[in-house]
């Protein structure tokens, strides 16, 4: 990586959505950008990239043509510079699913894969309080693969 190609890339990214306006910018484990200033370690790089982060957010049309929407699991490494008004400025916390979004979660994830008749998706979703949605779908996606283990294995064992 050469000196500046991260803020390029972060002016690249604005300009492509500013091109494509309306649209919606959405920067996902926002705090992978955009951690508090300072004490990185990384000969001032992460502040370039923030700098330029905000530089960018600053220089939005007063039309508000491009919304921009950042997501993450931790608010309380942001620069607060991020969260002043006219940037991020609105902090919505989403709560981990309950008990009758998880069964949703659940049935999504499981929707195109047969399933056994002792499965019981409301004992497992009563089971994975506290899980997120990533949670559940890795679950899912591990029985998958599991179930087809088994199977492979079942069909070894019968030739």
């Amino acid at each position: 990586m050469w000196f500046g190609e991260s803020e390029a890339n972060v002016r690249d990214v604005f300009d492509k959505a500013r091109a494509a306006a309306p649209c919606v910018l959405f920067f996902d484990e926002l705090d992978s950008v955009a951690r508090a200033r300072g004490g990185h370690g990384d000969s001032g790089a992460s502040d370039r990239v923030i700098n330029q982060l905000l530089t960018e957010m600053d220089g939005m049309t007063v039309k508000k043509n491009v919304f921009i929407i950042g997501a993450t699991n931790r608010p309380d490494v942001l620069d607060p510079a991020i969260m002043r008004p006219g940037r991020l400025d609105q902090l919505l916390y989403i709560p981990l699913p309950d008990k009758a979004s998880r069964v949703a979660i659940l049935r999504a994830n499981f929707r195109k894969s047969p399933l056994a008749a002792d499965i019981d998706i409301d004992q497992i979703a009563a089971a994975t309080h506290g899980f997120s949605g990533a949670d559940l779908s890795g679950i899912c996606q591990r029985a998958c693969k599991m179930a087809i283990r088994e199977s492979i294995n079942k069909e070894i064992q019968l030739e």
